[in-house]
């Protein structure tokens, strides 16, 4: 499933954005779709650490947005095109898809990988996953 449309993309920015970001000799259409599909490849890494994949709801409107902005990313990639907003948000969607790779993060609406932590599990960074019985005793040494 995608992260994101075209239409997507016009809803909040609007069409005439996406005019500004390509040459006129490319074909819209495909440079969107292509840019989507990158995007999602930038995201799921940071996903596949703490969530089933491949997403099989619609995707949560944070997880959208993310790929929005990563796909404006690459639709300009021209100076002239790239503007500071743009790379704005571009690196603030990659800083929360780290926190949420790190577990500092949660998308709620997404199914957690059991042991990942978000499902109240302990998670230890080597990958490896740790439990333990409730203390018995009551602390007193003989």
């Amino acid at each position: 499933m995608s992260y994101a449309t075209r239409a997507d993309i016009e809803t909040i920015y609007g069409a005439r954005f996406l005019e500004t970001l390509m040459p006129v000799d490319v074909d819209t259409d495909v440079a969107v779709a292509r840019a989507i599909t990158a995007a999602q490849a930038v995201i799921d890494p940071y996903l596949r650490k703490r969530y089933v994949l491949p997403i099989t709801v619609p995707p949560p409107p944070i997880l959208q947005q993310c790929a929005i902005d990563i796909a404006c990313w690459q639709l300009a990639p021209a100076a002239d095109r790239m503007s500071e907003e743009i790379k704005e948000r571009y690196k603030m969607r990659l800083a929360f898809l780290q926190d949420v790779a790190k577990g500092n993060a949660e998308i709620v609406e997404l199914t957690p990988v059991p042991g990942s932590g978000g499902d109240g599990s302990a998670v230890s960074g080597g990958g490896s996953f740790f439990s333990a019985e409730p203390r018995r005793w009551s602390g007193e040494l003989e």
